[in-house]
């Protein structure tokens, strides 16, 4: 039994050297502005790399969403990244090269225009991750009212209530107490 302890010690001990760190890419949550007058939205893109070596190229795919349109993608200032993007139908794909960098920094911005429509936003995806924009509606279009059906109890209350008050009509001259 010792022996075999010793064995696995010994693997764990020859095998640890070996493992190494791999390298995360986090994109965080975007943080977005409200809805301004006119109904842009502007989203602020913000990463955390965990590497050794530092990352030097990210790839960014933004999607537009029930009649979401991204109206403009630019720096921000302050970030080393340049970008290029590009576009093909509802699908934007953006491109960052930069210097070897580690940590937490923002990446760039977007603004997008709001349709009004269900599921009105724009989906991001980098890798593993995927972040949609919070769902908008436009404010000044109405919502139209759904019939809930809330007038059903009424009816039928008042329907009961005719009826108990016809059969009470009908019968109150036949009873033995209307002839004590």
């Amino acid at each position: 039994m010792k022996k075999l302890l010793g064995m696995m010690a010994l693997t764990l001990a020859v095998m640890f050297p070996y493992v190494t760190k791999a390298d995360t890419v986090k994109i965080n949550p975007l943080n977005c502005t409200e809805q301004d007058a006119e109904g842009y939205i502007t989203c602020l893109v913000t990463y955390d790399i965990d590497s050794e070596n530092g990352v030097g190229a990210i790839d960014v795919t933004l999607t537009e969403k029930g009649g979401a349109t991204v109206t403009s993608i630019d720096t921000v200032e302050g970030s080393s990244w340049t970008f290029t993007k590009s576009q093909n139908g509802h699908v934007w794909t953006v491109n960052l090269t930069g210097p070897e960098v580690n940590g937490v920094g923002d990446l760039f911005q977007f603004t997008y225009k709001g349709s009004g429509e269900k599921d009105c936003g724009i989906e991001f995806r980098s890798g593993d991750t995927t972040i949609s924009t919070p769902d908008i509606t436009n404010p000044d279009k109405p919502t139209d009212n759904k019939d809930t059906g809330s007038a059903v109890p009424f009816i039928a209350l008042g329907t009961i209530s005719v009826i108990a008050v016809a059969a009470y009509l009908a019968t109150k001259n036949k009873t033995k107490m209307y002839k004590i």
